[in-house]
């Protein structure tokens, strides 16, 4: 099985997506009519489901490889939607190490598309590539696998050794391996005797 690549939020969509499965249980029946009608008005506003402080894991071939958790998740049947709060994310590598952990105010995972959003002090840390990525506000589009932040809104990718590349308006294109700022970009690296101080 190939190695998973850091920062790729590809595990993170397929836990979300196991977690769309387990809270799309089945709606109620009711046999009054007036009383539908007023439920169905509300029920894009109204979780049809609501998790409290749970830990959703996913095991393959006898080891953990992803934890995600959340201090409160809704279940949006209508509008095909997950909202999580205080989410946080673990990958683990096959040796059962840490690759990937991440951590966020809120995130919205639309279970039709398996597109996210994810805003409120972001941090993806992978302990392996001694690296971080800090945003306020990201959106993975499953759909050509693009990871982008909102207008205008800061990125900061860092190594533990102080080099750094931040800016505006990011943008990472999975499938080209790309990655890209439309504004304000700077950064600085970090080589030789003073890497890793």
């Amino acid at each position: 099985m190939p190695e998973r690549r850091r920062f790729s939020p590809l595990p993170l969509a397929a836990a979300l997506a196991a977690l769309a499965a387990a809270l799309g249980l089945p709606a109620g029946c009711s046999l009054s009519y007036e009383e539908a009608r007023a439920v169905e008005a509300m029920a894009p506003e109204i979780p049809d489901t609501v998790m409290i402080g749970f830990t959703h894991t996913v095991v393959e071939e006898g080891r953990v490889w992803v934890r995600l958790s959340a201090r409160r998740a809704e279940g949006y049947d209508q509008s095909k939607r997950i909202v999580l709060d205080e989410v946080s994310f673990q990958e683990f590598d096959r040796q059962g190490s840490l690759a990937t952990e991440a951590a966020a105010d809120r995130a919205v995972y639309h279970s039709e598309s398996e597109d996210a959003e994810v805003t409120g002090s972001i941090l993806i840390r992978s302990p392996q590539e001694k690296a971080t990525l800090t945003a306020e506000s990201l959106s993975w589009i499953k759909e050509g696998r693009r990871l982008s932040s909102g207008p205008g809104q800061g990125v900061r990718l860092a190594k533990e050794d102080g080099s750094f590349l931040e800016g505006r308006g990011f943008q990472a294109d999975f499938r080209r391996r790309r990655l890209e700022f439309s504004e304000g970009a700077s950064g600085g690296y970090v080589e030789g005797e003073d890497a890793g101080r």
